[in-house]
């Protein structure tokens, strides 16, 4: 699949569009239109029809109405998002012109947004264009970001060896110990409860836990050390030094408790703690397989023992409560500037965009009124004034209307 440099260069010819409308004339008037750039139509009346016709092949692109005559438009996006993974595009048609409309459906994820009263054939054809070449785009950069991830060497979370290169490397060493009869030993660090930070935060926030995990990882070792990811939130340690039992103990023992993990994530806190295990060749088998399938009995059950001990299952992650949060506004690494100015909060690229008042700012952050209950991604781009940059945040607490954001780098 080639890049795409601009729009123009999408061939419309042959490409499948799926009208979901209830009002059989405004479909047979869409697809008079689209016919005349020869756009394959499908139509659909409704949401099972529109899911009658995904389910034998996706479309190019969708449009849908905003108010279908059983239910919302926006209701059978969410159900359409959970269903398929690789939906394609959505124009959203309505016959309601108002700005409300229009930010609620792009913060819903939606491609682009156009109005049913005198729609031209231009107009339609130009936002089928622009969605399936924002596809198209998607398809390319996610293709090379795979490609890339297959040839890398280091995980992008954690900064050390992934496991590819982590096995071919300890295949070399043990190859190497089995001919001249020297030992090697491997530590496996686990930093527990990523799971649930993912079941309760989403992959993001599990993915700043990793990265934090890493982070403390790296710190503790020497360039030349030889450290992998071996499993997700897993990372093997590898001693191929004619180690002694002893010495792998206090390498356990030294590292594993600075290895805990304290970050604030969605309006909570989280305390991580790491536990370890350690096999020794050829004391603990000698064959390499066997050593990693023990190690890994060994984790489990490290980790199994920590669990239990736990004083409560709740006492990893705490929520402020109210009177905590309020406090936490006031409370500043620097001072911060008392300002009301308008700001602007951009979702999806710069597609849809939130109004919000800043009224606190600095070097490192500000803090946002929004103008009514709103929710808010972990990660969003901001404007201050109108003529101010637009910058990378991230939502580090949302109390009721108030946001307090981190500005992040370019």
């Amino acid at each position: 699949m080639r890049d795409i440099k601009s729009n123009e260069d999408i061939v419309l010819d042959g490409r499948q569009v799926c009208i979901v409308d209830d009002d059989e004339l405004f479909r047979g008037y869409l697809a008079a239109l689209l016919a005349q750039r020869n756009l394959v139509v499908l139509e659909a009346p409704d949401a099972n029809g529109l899911q009658q016709v995904l389910d034998r092949r996706m479309p190019d692109c969708l449009l849908m109405d905003y108010n279908l005559a059983s239910e919302n438009g926006l209701f059978i996006l969410e159900r359409l998002k959970l269903r398929y993974p690789s939906l394609a595009p959505i124009i959203m048609v309505s016959a309601d012109e108002t700005q409300r409309t229009a930010v609620r459906a792009f913060r819903s994820g939606i491609a682009d947004f156009v109005c049913k009263r005198n729609l031209k054939l231009e107009e339609i054809v130009g936002a089928v264009r622009r969605a399936i070449a924002l596809r198209v785009r998607d398809e390319v950069r996610e293709k090379e970001v795979t490609r890339l991830r297959e040839h890398a060497k280091f995980d992008e979370l954690t900064g050390i060896h992934l496991r590819a290169g982590l096995e071919e490397r300890l295949a070399t060493i043990a190859e190497t110990a089995r001919r001249t009869r020297r030992h090697y030993g491997i530590v496996a660090f686990r930093l527990t409860r990523v799971g649930e930070v993912q079941e309760r935060f989403g992959v993001v926030a599990a993915d700043r836990v990793l990265r934090a995990f890493g982070q403390k990882l790296r710190e503790h070792l020497r360039a030349s050390d030889l450290c992998g990811v071996y499993d997700r939130g897993t990372c093997l340690y590898v001693v191929d030094t004619d180690p002694t039992p002893e010495a792998l103990d206090v390498l356990a023992q030294r590292v594993t408790p600075r290895l805990t993990v304290d970050l604030d994530i969605s309006a909570a806190h989280v305390h991580l703690e790491a536990v370890s295990a350690r096999v020794l060749h050829p004391d603990d088998g000698d064959a390499l397989a066997d050593l990693i399938a023990l190690l890994e009995r060994r984790v489990d059950q490290a980790t199994d023992e920590h669990l239990q001990n736990a004083t409560s299952a709740t006492d990893w992650v705490r929520t402020p409560s109210a009177t905590e949060v309020k406090a936490g506004l006031e409370r500043r690494r620097e001072p911060r500037l008392r300002t009301l100015k308008q700001g602007r909060i951009f979702l999806n690229g710069l597609q849809s965009t939130i109004d919000c008042t800043v009224r606190n700012l600095s070097s490192g952050g500000a803090s946002l009124r929004l103008h009514g209950p709103t929710a808010l991604p972990e990660l969003f781009r901001l404007k201050i004034s109108d003529g101010g940059a637009v910058r990378r945040v991230r939502k580090c607490w949302h109390f009721n209307n108030d946001v307090g954001v981190e500005f992040l780098p370019d």
